[in-house]
């Protein structure tokens, strides 16, 4: 008596590579401007951009710096609201080219918006924001953890 043995051994590993190109290839066919999300960091869907970010935990403070290229800081707008902090802003461009036989006018808008949660809690009173060179720095000072008190159970 002969064994069979199988021709394929089922690879969980080549299910998911196989799996992972069939979702790119159908995500790659969606037009750029009908994404609900954006692609990535810095990438944006035609209308929302997402900041880059990198969150630095000092031993008093955090401290937060957002990419923001190319904005106005007077159209950057900071708030903490509980544990998150969000960082939004917005952008409009808008040029007109007459010359002899055309008119040409191009606009742009973009928006940026990140919320990132906080991993301790922050006195918002006296958070301090600048804005120099296409990055925003945030300073965050953090709020003393009340000392634990053990409690003996009766």
């Amino acid at each position: 008596m002969v064994l069979q043995r199988r021709r394929w051994i089922l690879d969980p590993f080549e299910e998911m590579r196989r799996m992972q190109e069939w979702v790119e290839q159908m995500f790659s066919e969606i037009p750029e401007t009908a994404r609900l999300l954006p692609s990535g960091v810095g990438e944006g869907t035609g209308r929302t951009a997402v900041p880059a970010v990198d969150l630095v935990d000092k031993d008093d403070k955090l401290l937060l710096k957002a990419d923001m290229p190319g904005i106005p800081k007077e159209n950057i707008k900071v708030e903490v609201k509980g544990d998150r902090i969000e960082i939004s802003a917005e952008t409009k461009e808008e040029s007109e080219e007459e010359k002899e036989g055309y008119i040409r006018r191009e606009r742009s808008y973009t928006s940026y918006y990140r919320s990132i949660p906080l991993p301790t809690k922050v006195d918002s009173e006296k958070i301090d924001a600048s804005f120099k060179d296409g990055v925003l720095t945030i300073e965050m000072p953090k709020v003393e953890a009340a000392e634990v008190k053990r409690i003996e159970v009766k």
